[in-house]
């Protein structure tokens, strides 16, 4: 039998932690860091400044940590920060982020990527996120705890997907989709729109009784006819409304707030938030520097 040599290519500065697991014809990179119990399946490329937590799974043609495709990068040290326990499909791409974006993309922990799935730069997603085959995310995107979204939507850049809401199959977001809402065309006719309670992600949130009630009679109050929206916010915030009820209407406000329902529109060209609180005192001041 003819004797054939698996290749890896692994390069010598890069920290990969002793019990990972490095598949054949894996690539990776000088500036990369992969954790405890990660493991890059089969022909898996990891490039760029990018940090992998433990316990990850990478299948198949996955390529992480690769080039923004944005015209705007000019080519700096961004990074890219995966978190723990995250399993990515077949084909799933996740990049770097860029300079005047805010020089990160962060994916947080246990979240489900499932094939062709697509995380440009500047994104976060956080936690218990679940993306259905081939969802497309543009740049500057912030994905929220528990939120779900359906095969072949696509999400237009600086849109913001609320916690434990779902995008349904087949939805472009051009809007932000608000906390606990199913968002999706009734038809091919209809523009998206809020349809419904996210009933699963109720369940998911496991709220106490009383507070789960008042959530419920927010949602159907503000979004049964999104008419005067900002009005029906406002007579919530003078009942005194708190816990969920309160962080919806404030996600609400500040997208109507923003550029066409986009409240992150209003951190393009500047560092966003996040960045401020996941990056180092040290990096902040280099992209002050740089952004000056």
């Amino acid at each position: 039998m003819a004797e054939v040599a698996v290749i890896r290519e692994v390069d010598p500065s890069a920290r990969v932690a002793r019990d990972a697991s490095i598949g054949p014809y894996c690539v990776v990179g000088p500036n990369v860091t992969i954790g405890p119990r990660s493991r890059l399946v089969r022909r898996v490329s990891v490039s760029g400044h990018t940090t992998i937590g433990s316990d990850n799974v990478f299948e198949e043609g996955c390529v992480i940590g690769a080039l923004p495709q944005d015209l705007k990068y000019a080519g700096g040290p961004t990074l890219l920060y995966i978190g723990h326990r995250n399993r990515f499909g077949r084909f799933v791409t996740a990049h770097i982020g860029t300079e005047t974006g805010g020089y990160l993309t962060r994916i947080g922990d246990g979240n489900v990527f499932m094939d062709g799935s697509h995380i440009a730069h500047d994104c976060y997603v956080d936690d218990q996120v679940r993306f259905s085959a081939n969802v497309m995310l543009a740049g500057h995107i912030r994905v929220h705890n528990g939120a779900t979204i359906e095969e072949l939507s696509g999400v237009h850049h600086f849109v913001t997907i609320g916690r434990y809401s779902r995008v349904g199959p087949r939805t472009p977001v051009r809007r932000d989709v608000p906390p606990y809402a199913e968002f999706y065309s009734d038809d091919l006719n209809s523009p998206p729109a809020v349809r419904g309670i996210h009933e699963e992600g109720i369940r998911r949130a496991a709220l106490p009784a009383d507070e789960e009630m008042e959530l419920r009679r927010a949602l159907h109050e503000l979004f049964d006819d999104e008419f005067a929206l900002q009005t029906k916010i406002e007579q919530l915030f003078n009942l005194g409304v708190e816990g969920e009820v309160a962080e919806l209407c404030k996600f609400c406000q500040r997208s109507l707030q923003g550029v066409y329902g986009r409240y992150r529109e209003t951190f393009r060209g500047r560092v966003p938030p996040e960045a401020k609180q996941y990056l180092t005192r040290e990096q902040l001041a280099q992209i002050a520097r740089e952004t000056q």
